[in-house]
């Protein structure tokens, strides 16, 4: 038999039945669609903190204190002092709170911070300035708003002048940021910037909640990283209680979560295809009993097992394939509708699409092997006897 007369009778036989042809490829089609949108999510989530992450600068170095871990604001002096040459130490404090306008209300983390934030780059100005080194001396009650929360505390209208109350205090907006995005840790869009001067104060502590070093290129913030690690260690007596991690180490970190959270995501996606590959096997095992005298029909007018496994077998792959399809339609479609209903990237991924055309080519020939190797094994006289 001809692989071209094969697929005329599979699709014959899979027409005469449509509605229980179209629920055996359900699974099919869930599990190729999820394999596109999940792999579509989890690349278009790591490329969104990576693009942040190098906007950023692979050059910058993150301090952070483990909890219970005494950092007070004296430590800028003293890492400044340490480091080499050239890098650029930024204090950050900083602590959730709710914030108010006369017409609205939101939560927003406040970062305590100086001038030199701005110029760790990845941040604009919308409108007005970012905090300056006489507000910062001066102890000004001045703020600068992410773009979300210029967005959600003055409805659209520039903020620039407007005044805002901040754990009781009254703060007179300076800066508006432009969006940024999603980074690492919490967004800067949501954060409102405050002089570290007045956060001492405001929050009733001088403990940082992190240093922000940015040193002349990679290199040296790897190796600024490493002599950090080492003061800490020997001065504290332990190596976790001040993390301490340069953006070059937490790009290679998130390149290898990458593709290990993908490929758990894909491996997720792909059980539902074996779910579909299960349902193919039965109704293809069903397909053999109701067709058992149009198999000794065939024999006894010469079709041999050979013909007989093939026309099964493709039946079987033509239902994956017809699901794996009518999934890939499904699943790229979707990968569009999710940066609109989730409001989170998705970055469609050809890789993906081929790995679910050849699961569900593989489910087909698979599930299938089974039922078409059971109808080719019919004796002609016992399948022209069957009654049922």
């Amino acid at each position: 038999m001809m692989w071209r007369d094969g697929v005329a009778l599979a699709l014959r036989g899979l027409t005469g039945n449509k509605l229980r042809a179209l629920l055996t490829m359900l699974g099919v089609v869930i599990g190729v669609a999820a394999v596109i949108v999940l792999v579509a999510i989890g690349q278009g989530a790591s490329s969104l903190v990576t693009s942040r992450i190098e906007t950023l600068g692979t050059n910058v170095v993150f301090v952070t204190p483990s909890a219970g871990t005494f950092y007070p604001v004296s430590e800028t002096t003293t890492v400044a002092r340490v480091l080499p040459s050239g890098d650029h130490v930024v204090p950050v404090m900083s602590t959730g709170a709710k914030i108010s306008t006369p017409d609205n209300q939101s939560s927003a983390l406040i970062d305590g911070t100086t001038p030199k934030y701005f110029a760790l780059g990845g941040l604009s100005l919308a409108s007005g300035h970012f905090l300056t080194t006489p507000e910062l001396e001066q102890a000004q009650h001045v703020a600068v708003l992410g773009a979300n929360q210029a967005a959600n505390l003055f409805n659209g209208m520039n903020p620039v002048g407007s005044s805002v109350m901040i754990l009781g205090q009254q703060f007179t907006v300076i800066g508006v940021l432009n969006a940024v995005g999603q980074g690492p840790g919490a967004s800067q869009d949501n954060a409102i910037f405050i002089p570290l001067s007045v956060s001492e104060f405001l929050f009733s502590t001088n403990q940082l909640s992190e240093l922000i070093i940015q040193a002349p290129s990679p290199n040296i913030a790897n190796l600024s990283a490493d002599e950090l690690t080492r003061l800490y260690t020997n001065a504290l007596g332990s190596a976790n209680a001040v993390s301490v991690a340069s953006e070059d180490q937490v790009l290679q970190t998130l390149q290898a979560t990458r593709s290990t959270f993908t490929d758990l995501l894909a491996g997720t996606a792909a059980i539902a295809l074996l779910v579909g590959g299960i349902g193919i096997m039965n109704i293809m095992l069903v397909s053999v009993t109701e067709r058992t005298r149009e198999i000794g029909i065939r024999q006894a007018l010469g079709a041999t097992r050979e013909d007989v496994l093939l026309q099964f077998l493709i039946e079987s792959m033509v239902l994956s394939l017809s699901g794996g399809i009518l999934g890939a339609a499904i699943g790229v479609g979707l990968t569009q509708l999710v940066p609109v209903i989730l409001k989170t990237p998705a970055i469609f991924s050809p890789s993906a699409l081929v790995l679910a055309f050849v699961f569900s080519t593989a489910v087909g020939l698979i599930f299938g092997l089974y039922p078409a190797f059971k109808a080719s094994a019919l004796e002609p006289i016992h399948a022209l006897r069957y009654d049922g």
